[in-house]
Formats: C-alpha cells, structure tokens, sequence
C-alpha cells in the first residue's frame, strides 16, 4: 500500500498540514523547526513517498493541464505547433492532452466538452470553422482559450495567426517580377480563415499589377496529399496551363508535385512552384523549395502565453490577436517564365 502523507506525519510526530506546509514550501509563518523539516525530509525519502497532485490539485480546482484540439496530428505544422506547447507546459509544470478532430465539426464540439468535464485549465484550438455558436459560449463562460493558426473575424478572441495576407501576397509579387502571368493556386480548405487569408493575397497581388484574376487557376478545397494531387491535375488540364503555382499548405505540395511530374513536367522549367512551411525535401525533388516558411515554433510559444495569462489573471482578461510573420525563401523551385 502506498504511504500517504498522513503516514509520514504520524512517523514524524507532527499535524498532517506540518507535513504538507514543509513539502510545498510554505512553512516560513508556522514556526517549523530546521530539525523537524529535515527529519521529514528524511522520512519522505526513506518511505519513497510521493505527494498525490492530483488530489492536492482537485482540492485547489486546478490540474495543471490544458487541452490542444487541432485537425490532423500527422500534419507537419501541426505536429511541430504541439512540440512546441509541450516544450512550454513543461516550463510551467503542466501538461496537455491532444484531440485531433480531422477537421470535422461534431468531434470537435465533443472534445471540447470532454476537457472540460475533466477540469482542463485552458485550451488552444485550431477550428473547423464550420460553426462557432460553442466558441461564443466559451466566452460568455470566461473559460480561458486561444485560436491558433485560424480566427474568426465578426467576433474577439485570443488568437495567434500567420500573417497569411502578406505571406501570399509578397510570394505571387515574386512570381509576377520573375515574368509569370498564368499563375495558379492550389488552395487548401476553404472555410479555413487561413486560407481565405491566402486566396485574398493572391488576388491582391495580381490586382497590383492589373492582371486578371481567372477563376480557373484557383483549385482545390482540402489539406491532404490526395487533394493536393487532384487539384494540380486539374489546372495542369487546363488548355492554357499555368507557369507557376501557389501551394497554399505544406502537404498539398507533396500531391501537387507528384501531379507535375506524372505529367511529365519538370520544376522549375515547366512550372515553377512556391510552397508552404520550407519542405526542404520531399520524394520528388533532392533541393530546397521556394517557399513560405511559417513560425511553428513562435506560434505554439505565443498561444500558451496568451492562454497561461488568461488562466493565471481570468478577471483582467483582454482579448489579444497576435500575427506572426512568416520567411520567404527563395529556392530551386522557382525561376524566370520562358519569354521573359
């Protein structure tokens, strides 16, 4: 049977609360003996006796833990968003769990009714954004949680973003002074604010320099390789194909470049291609892409001090929008359009 403090007290000779003021620290005010702490301490050790934190935490209506609910957890960005919190937890002794939703609306509404039915803290949330009636909610309760990498834009809330707009706009600017006028976007989800940030970046780049938007070079409507190859198809079928495509997300360019080359196109002399997060390798290409690589690191950082402040300070809380820049790079991937 496990020792329990009450078991070190009575071996000690001392109250119970003795035991846990000396444990926690906070024995300066209650006149404990250096004497009696160190033999406690000894005690302790010689028992191998481990204070029950989660009962010490339920009693405190705190665990110490807080819920991470992203789209798909074998995503790169994602993947590399959640080290990052991790790596933050654990400088405040917490811990989190990760629901992964795959992006659909219902698992995510549950999950966020689960962790808190199991006392989370907080919660960082990548959202479906098909509906946002629960997030509305969570503000009428005051819980605390952060969006990360999407928002909504007719409402506040904590949020940490990519600066999505200039990313893109910046990217097909490049393509544009490089001679390009047929460029495509392979676009990735479309309820996802990130990639409405995006497609309107593209738009506002071409209308920069008055070039006309053609609907058909926008496609797509997903964030898998699978979609990322069908929708590269598409445009590559078009009687006028582009010479250099957009790909809005990180693993759609894995499918799109697997659609180039089946084709029986070559990158950069058919088709020059920027992407998402600095894939510096894939199975298709042994050098760096031009691309967009986004701050994974900082954004998963940022939400948990955004989050950690409001949980820490609930009553003084004042919703915050951090955009994070991104670096574009450019690589082997991209070069002048024949002609120009």
């Amino acid at each position: 049977m496990a020792v329990t403090l009450k078991d070190i007290a009575k071996k000690v000779g001392v109250h119970p609360s003795t035991v846990s003021r000396v444990l926690s620290g906070k024995y300066d005010n209650f006149n404990v003996s250096e004497e009696t702490r160190k033999l406690i301490f000894e005690t302790v050790k010689k028992f191998n006796y481990a204070p029950n934190e989660m009962a010490r935490n339920l009693r405190l209506q705190k665990t110490q833990t807080i819920g991470l609910i992203i789209p798909d957890i074998l995503n790169p960005f994602y993947a590399g968003m959640a080290r990052s919190l991790g790596i933050e937890c654990e400088k405040k002794d917490y811990s989190f769990i990760i629901c992964n939703t795959d992006e659909i609306q219902e698992k995510e509404i549950n999950f966020i009714q689960m962790l808190k039915r199991r006392r989370v803290e907080g919660l960082v949330i990548t959202p479906v954004q098909e509906s946002k009636d629960h997030f509305k909610e969570l503000i009428e309760e005051n819980f605390p949680f952060v969006l990360a990498s999407r928002y909504f834009d007719d409402f506040e809330t904590n949020a940490v973003v990519t600066d999505d707009y200039n990313d893109v706009f910046k990217a097909v600017e490049y393509l544009i002074k490089l001679g390009h006028n047929r460029i495509g976007l392979i676009r990735g989800r479309k309820a996802s604010s990130a990639i409405q940030d995006r497609e309107k970046g593209y738009k506002g780049a071409l209308a920069k320099y008055n070039m006309q938007i053609d609907q058909d070079l926008i496609v797509g409507n997903g964030c898998t390789i699978e979609g990322g190859y069908k929708a590269t198809k598409e445009i590559l079928n078009l009687p006028e194909r582009p010479t250099a495509l957009l790909v809005s997300a990180n693993v759609i360019v894995v499918g799109a470049l697997e659609a180039i080359f089946e084709a029986g196109l070559s990158v950069p002399d058919d088709v020059s291609v920027v992407g998402f997060t600095n894939m510096k390798s894939t199975p298709y290409l042994s050098y760096p892409l031009t691309s967009i690589s986004q701050p994974i690191g900082q954004l998963g950082k940022r939400a948990f001090d955004l989050l950690f402040q409001h949980i820490q300070s609930p009553d003084e809380q004042k919703y915050k929008k951090i955009i994070l820049p991104s670096k574009f790079s450019v690589g082997k991937s991209t070069q002048k359009a024949l002609g120009s």
